[in-house]
């Protein structure tokens, strides 16, 4: 995923008031890490808005969804993949 920078959790803390500025300002998300596993991220309010709303037209667009209430999670790139919607245009669509 371009354009994103990776935190230590344990580095976080001291820090992490720079680093969600730094999201703000350059729109980068940061990706969290403990022991080298990425374990969060901490994303623009945009970003976030806009994901939530693929994710409603990728489960509104699944067969049989109408009023279901069992769903599955999925990670970006599957609702990403399951919309048609290359990452690069996210990331772009910016405003």
């Amino acid at each position: 995923m371009p354009n994103t920078n990776t935190r230590n959790l344990h580095e976080l803390s001291s820090d992490i008031g720079a680093v969600i500025r730094d999201v703000v300002a350059t729109g980068e998300d940061a990706i969290i890490t403990d022991g080298g596993t990425e374990v969060a991220v901490i994303m623009s309010m945009a970003d976030y808005e806009r994901l939530h709303l693929y994710a409603e037209l990728a489960d509104a667009a699944r067969p049989g969804y109408a009023g279901s209430t069992e769903f599955r999670a999925m990670s970006i790139s599957e609702m990403l993949d399951l919309l048609g919607v290359h990452p690069t245009v996210v990331r772009n669509s910016r405003g």
